[in-house]
């Protein structure tokens, strides 16, 4: 049967759309002409896994890959244009203190030694026995044990002292008893803007909280090193229960953890602090406004180079 010549020119239409949004990228096409030249699937397959997907993770990894001491600067610098008075870092599970020094040397660097001071707790001891469900691993039955991940407090303490005389503060023991009434009244004045929790276990993440979550003011940064470490970040186990069950209402309907993509990049890790109603707020410099803080958010969010 003969088709119109209308019929004829709109289904050479619809072909010319199908194909303009089928077509296979630029690089699938090229790999397609490589393969037709190169001998045996075995050859391919060796050819692609070294040449192009290896190199192709290795750039995923360190240039797209999220660096937790990136957010150390990332937080201060937000405080100091932001933030009037002093403020603190709190660090929760130092082992041998490599964050912790790099917490200091970023309060320096960015020259805010009058006004912020990091604390870090941890009984230097290593790792507590698990002592919660949710502290277990429950893929390869391979969960910390006790004593690992011990500090060196002499030698944390002296480096410390000698090098960051003013803006450092070690609490050697367990989170019962080194979070203190009288320790948690100087966070009225000196709110956190950072929270760094690398306490691996559930538990150990939950009493620091218990005894933090009036102190800390909406807006702070909470980072979760060990958020997808353990389980692969299931809401059953670890520092990502606690996530949950903060965002499930069970410590107060009023307060909630709410992932920071700007920050976090390909993780999971990074939360900011949020609580409605009553609570501890930042005290912000001359001329800048409560809104400001988020509205440079939205201003930063949009993309475009054009109005």
């Amino acid at each position: 049967m003969l088709q119109s010549p209308q019929r004829v020119s709109l289904n050479e239409e619809r072909e010319s759309h199908r194909s303009h949004f089928t077509r296979k990228p630029l690089s699938i096409r090229l790999m397609r002409k490589m393969a037709r030249v190169i001998p045996g699937n075995r050859l391919r397959n060796y050819i692609y896994l070294g040449l192009i997907a290896a190199p192709r993770n290795l750039i995923r990894q360190y240039l797209l890959g999220f660096y937790r001491i990136e957010l150390v600067y990332s937080a201060l610098r937000e405080a100091k244009r932001l933030c009037a008075g002093r403020l603190t870092i709190l660090e929760f599970g130092t082992a041998q203190g490599y964050a912790f020094t790099k917490m200091l040397y970023a309060i320096r660097y960015l020259s805010m030694e009058d006004r912020v001071i990091a604390h870090t707790f941890d009984s230097f001891e290593g790792m507590p026995p698990p002592s919660h469900q949710g502290d277990r691993d429950l893929v390869g039955d391979d969960t910390w044990y006790e004593g690992q991940f011990g500090g060196g407090y002499d030698e944390l303490r002296a480096y410390c002292q000698h090098n960051y005389p003013r803006t450092h503060a070690i609490h050697k023991g367990f989170f019962e008893t080194t979070i203190t009434p009288a320790f948690l009244n100087t966070l009225r004045n000196e709110p956190p803007i950072l929270i760094w929790i690398d306490c691996d276990f559930y538990s150990s993440t939950r009493v620091v909280f218990e005894r933090l979550l009036p102190y800390i003011p909406s807006g702070c940064i909470v980072y979760f090193d060990d958020y997808e470490l353990l389980n692969f970040g299931s809401r059953f186990t670890g520092e990502a229960r606690f996530v949950a069950e903060i965002n499930s209402g069970l410590f107060g309907k009023n307060i909630e953890l709410v992932l920071d993509k700007k920050l976090t990049f390909d993780s999971s890790r990074v939360y900011r602090f949020v609580r409605t109603g009553e609570g501890p707020r930042y005290k912000l410099r001359e001329g800048i406004r409560s809104t400001d803080t988020t509205n440079r958010r939205l201003d930063e969010s949009n993309d475009s180079l054009l109005p």
